[in-house]
């Protein structure tokens, strides 16, 4: 997880410096590292013996890079390529959610995250509206001219 966290702060520090492309970059590479492991322990097996911390990690990071992902789509104004990820990542984590047991570690982070994304991807079609919407400001009448 360590090339995971390097990514991520690396995309960060390119958002914040208004780089989405490369952010969008970073944040694919992140993707990359954490995915297999959410994914396995998720569907495949979670190791009992981990501790709920430690079998929640894999997604709560997962999710992290998924709204990060979309957050560089949106500042780039590709709002389909960012809502189809958020969508994607809803879809995932609901599979999660009803493949695990209810005693699994990490059952009640994979539903909260379904939530999250649920309220994210509703949040992220305003954010498109809004940004659309041209806004007519009438301007200040001047002085008359002599």
């Amino acid at each position: 997880m360590d090339y995971w966290q390097q990514q991520m702060q690396a995309g960060n520090k390119a958002l914040a410096a208004h780089q989405p492309a490369q952010a969008e970059y970073c944040y694919r590479q992140a993707l990359k590292d954490v995915w297999p492991v959410w994914f396995h322990s998720c569907f495949i097996e979670s190791p009992a013996e981990l501790a709920q911390e430690q079998a929640c990690l894999p997604t709560f990071c997962l999710a992290a890079t998924i709204r990060n992902l979309a957050e560089s789509y949106a500042r780039q104004k590709r709002w389909r390529r960012s809502q189809r990820t958020l969508r994607q990542a809803l879809h995932w984590f609901e599979l999660g959610a009803a493949q695990m047991a209810a005693e699994h570690p990490a059952a009640l982070a994979v539903l909260m995250q379904v939530a999250q994304f649920r309220q994210d991807y509703q949040q992220l079609k305003w954010r498109q509206h809004y940004s659309q919407q041209s806004v007519w400001i009438q301007p200040e009448p001047s002085g008359l001219l002599h």
